[in-house]
């Protein structure tokens, strides 16, 4: 029997947002994300999720990066930490981790 494979690009799918939700997430274990992904290209930044207009503040910047994540703290609905990637960035996450599961 044959086993189908789809994938987002087989199926015309375009991943315009991705988020992962921490209940706790501590700073040293943020750094440790923070860094690792700015060797993948992505600079950091944090938002308070409590502001109707929130402040985008830098977390870790690298002027060779070409992507950004941002780590949203205590929002309205989640009181843990929400790491969000939106539009390309999350396009571009979302190959990465492509990337490294096929391989």
């Amino acid at each position: 029997m044959k086993q189908n494979e789809l994938t987002f690009e087989s199926e015309n799918v375009v991943v315009d947002w991705i988020s992962f939700k921490f209940e706790s997430l501590e700073n040293n274990e943020q750094l440790k994300i923070v860094h690792y992904l700015s060797k993948l290209g992505f600079d950091s930044y944090q938002e308070s999720g409590k502001l109707a207009k929130p402040i985008k503040e830098a977390v870790q910047l690298n002027p060779s990066n070409k992507f950004e994540v941002i780590f949203v703290k205590e929002g309205p609905y989640w009181q843990g930490t929400t790491l969000q990637f939106s539009g390309s960035n999350a396009f571009d996450f979302y190959a990465f981790v492509f990337f490294f599961s096929s391989s």
